[in-house]
């Protein structure tokens, strides 16, 4: 079994495109790159993680055929207050989907910060990025539809539970990986990695979902 790399939580203020729009629909007909002359070269879609001390955010990667990262798709939070991302938003914030067209944690791809879980999958341009990748970009256009409110974690998953009302970045992932055909829990599971996700498992565009609202915020003007 792998053992989660532990690294102390940074704050996304520190990465360069914190500012990254939510993903809208004409970003689904924007896909990298330019056509490329030899379609038939094998893309990537991996599956990578950020480590939060034990636990981690997990996201997916597109790869092309010179291992270069050139796109990421993510669930993260988003301020109702600023609307700017917010490293694990407090109750209150949105859950939105993103694509970077970096790496959004890695500055230095010689020194990663993030870990591999693993390739979820493989194909030409035309089924991984045409195909699948668009997919994923189309439920992240769905979920930022659905405006839905951001909870992080619950105490109770540290206990073993499920954490009960868990909607953050893993139940994001997840989401995206539905539509997409895209084994996701078996990768997990076949790193030994299956308690390091909280919020794992939720299908937020799922009819069935039983979507978490935040308590009322109060203003800190109010008196």
């Amino acid at each position: 079994m792998n053992t989660p790399i532990q690294t102390p939580l940074r704050p996304l203020e520190e990465y360069d495109n914190r500012d990254l729009p939510d993903i809208e629909p004409r970003q689904v007909d924007q896909l990298p790159p330019e056509q490329p002359k030899d379609r038939n070269r094998d893309w990537r879609i991996e599956m990578r993680y950020f480590p939060i001390a034990h636990r981690g955010h997990a996201f997916l990667a597109l790869v092309d055929p010179d291992d270069n990262v050139v796109r990421e798709l993510h669930g993260l939070a988003r301020s109702k207050n600023t609307g700017k991302l917010v490293a694990l938003g407090m109750d209150g914030a949105r859950l939105t989907a993103v694509q970077s067209p970096r790496p959004f944690f890695d500055a230095d791809p010689k020194a990663p910060v993030t870990v591999p879980i693993g390739t979820v999958y493989r194909g030409s341009y035309d089924d991984a990025v045409l195909g699948k990748w668009r997919t994923g970009l189309q439920a992240g256009v769905e979920l930022n539809g659905k405006d839905l409110d951001y909870k992080a974690h619950d105490p109770s998953y540290e206990f073993g539970t499920d954490g009960g009302e868990i909607q953050n970045s893993n139940s994001a992932n997840f989401t995206f990986g539905k539509p997409m055909h895209l084994d996701l829990s078996t990768a997990i599971r076949n790193m030994g990695l299956e308690r390091v996700f909280p919020g794992w498992g939720r299908d937020v565009l799922d009819s069935t979902h039983r979507a978490y609202v935040a308590p009322p915020q109060v203003r800190p003007d109010t008196p």
